[in-house]
C-alpha cells in the first residue's frame, strides 16, 4: 500500500539544498604534508561532500514519486487526477539529469584539483565547480516546486487498502451510512481525507474467520447525481470503482432524511450507470420508523436490526468473487 506521508520526503528549494550541501562540507578537515597539500586534499573532500549530499538527495526525491507507468487502480487514478503528471514527469526527469551531472562535475573537478600545480589554480578549479554547481541546482527551481506541490497534494490522498475486500456505501446524506459502517466495523472508522470534499471518507473493518474486510462511507461523493459534477470532480469519484468489490446503497424510505424516494432511485441509477460492472446491494434503512413492501434487503443501523444479514450477505458476495478470482476469502 502506499503511503505518501511517509513515502514522500519534505522537498527543500534549491538554496536549501545548497546550503545543506555547503554547511556539512565547510565541516570537514584535513592533513597534508604540507599547507599546498593539506589545502589540495580538503578541496578534493569538499567537493565530494557537496557533490554527494546534492546528487544523492536529488536522486531520493526522484525516487520517492511512485510511477503511473503500466500501473492503475485507485490510486493512481486519485494521482493522476490531482497532479499534471506530464509536468511531474518532466520536472522529475530534470532532477534525474541534474544528479548525474553534479556526479560528472565533481569527478572532473576532483581531477583538476588533483593537478592543480599552486593555489591558484586550486582556487579556480574549486570556485569555478562550485559556481557550475550551484548554477545546476538553481535551475531546479520551477521542478522543485513542482514536486513540493504534488507531494502536498498527494498527502490527501487516502491511505485504503487495495488488496483487500472492499465495500463501498453510499446513498444520499442521512440515510444511515456513517451509522451503517460504524456498527459493522470493529473499531472506530477513521476519517481519511479525500480529493474534493472537505468532510473525508469513513475507512472501517471488519473480520470474518482470519480475513479483513474494508468498509467505506463516501460523504460528499457517492451522495448527490453524477451528473451534477464536474470532470475532475467526477474522475475523482470514479476512482472508487478500482476500490470497491462491491457497492451497499442505502435508502430511506421513510424520507425522514429529506430526500424523496424518487430522488433517491434517480441516484440509485446514477450509481449504476457510473459504476457499471460492480454489483450494488440495496437496502432500506429506518425499518424501526417504515417498512416498505419492496423486496430490498431491510436494515435499521440505529437498532442493528438486518445488519448481521446484511454482512452475511457481502461475505456471500465476496466468496463468489473468490470463485471467480481464485482469491482466498474466510470459511465459515
Amino acid at each position: 500500500m502506499l503511503n505518501f506521508r511517509k513515502q514522500i520526503p519534505t522537498i527543500m528549494t534549491s538554496q536549501e539544498i545548497l546550503d545543506k550541501a555547503f554547511k556539512r562540507a565547510v565541516k570537514i578537515d584535513s592533513e597534508g604534508e604540507s599547507k599546498f597539500d593539506m589545502i589540495k586534499k580538503k578541496s578534493v573532500a569538499r567537493i565530494t561532500a557537496t557533490g554527494d549530499i546534492i546528487s544523492t538527495l536529488l536522486v531520493k526525491y526522484n525516487r520517492s514519486f511512485p510511477s503511473v507507468n503500466k500501473r492503475e487502480g485507485f490510486m493512481v487514478e486519485l494521482m493522476c487526477v490531482m497532479v499534471d503528471m506530464d509536468e511531474l514527469k518532466q520536472s522529475l526527469s530534470k532532477l534525474e539529469w541534474a544528479a548525474e551531472k553534479v556526479g560528472q562535475l565533481r569527478k572532473g573537478y576532483i581531477a583538476k584539483v588533483k593537478a592543480s600545480r599552486n593555489l591558484n589554480e586550486l582556487d579556480d578549479a574549486r570556485k569555478e565547480y562550485y559556481g557550475r554547481m550551484s548554477s545546476i541546482v538553481h535551475r531546479l527551481d520551477k521542478d522543485l516546486a513542482v514536486l513540493a506541490a504534488a507531494r502536498e497534494r498527494y498527502r490527501t490522498i487516502p491511505m485504503v487498502d487495495e488488496d483487500i475486500p472492499t465495500i463501498v456505501i453510499a446513498g444520499f446524506p442521512n440515510v444511515g451510512k456513517s451509522q451503517l459502517v460504524e456498527l459493522i466495523s470493529t473499531a472506530k472508522p477513521e476519517i481519511a481525507p479525500y480529493p474534493f470534499t472537505t468532510q473525508g471518507i469513513g475507512v472501517g473493518h471488519f473480520t470474518a474467520g482470519w480475513r479483513k474486510f474494508q468498509v467505506i462511507d463516501t460523504p460528499g461523493l457517492l451522495d448527490r447525481p453524477l451528473e451534477d459534477r464536474n470532470q475532475i470532480e467526477l474522475q475523482a469519484i470514479l476512482a472508487l470503482k478500482y476500490l470497491a468489490d462491491i457497492i451497499v446503497f442505502i435508502l430511506d424510505p421513510s424520507e425522514t432524511a429529506g430526500y424523496t424516494m424518487e430522488q433517491q432511485e434517480n441516484l440509485l441509477r446514477s450509481v449504476r450507470t457510473n459504476f457499471e460492472g460492480i454489483p450494488i446491494i440495496e437496502v432500506e434503512n429506518k425499518v424501526d420508523i417504515l417498512r416498505s413492501d419492496s423486496d430490498r434487503m431491510k436494515i435499521s443501523a440505529k437498532n442493528g436490526i438486518g445488519t448481521d444479514a446484511l454482512v452475511e450477505e457481502l461475505i456471500k458476495y465476496l466468496r463468489q468473487l473468490e470463485k471467480e478470482q481464485n482469491v482466498m476469502l474466510p470459511k465459515e
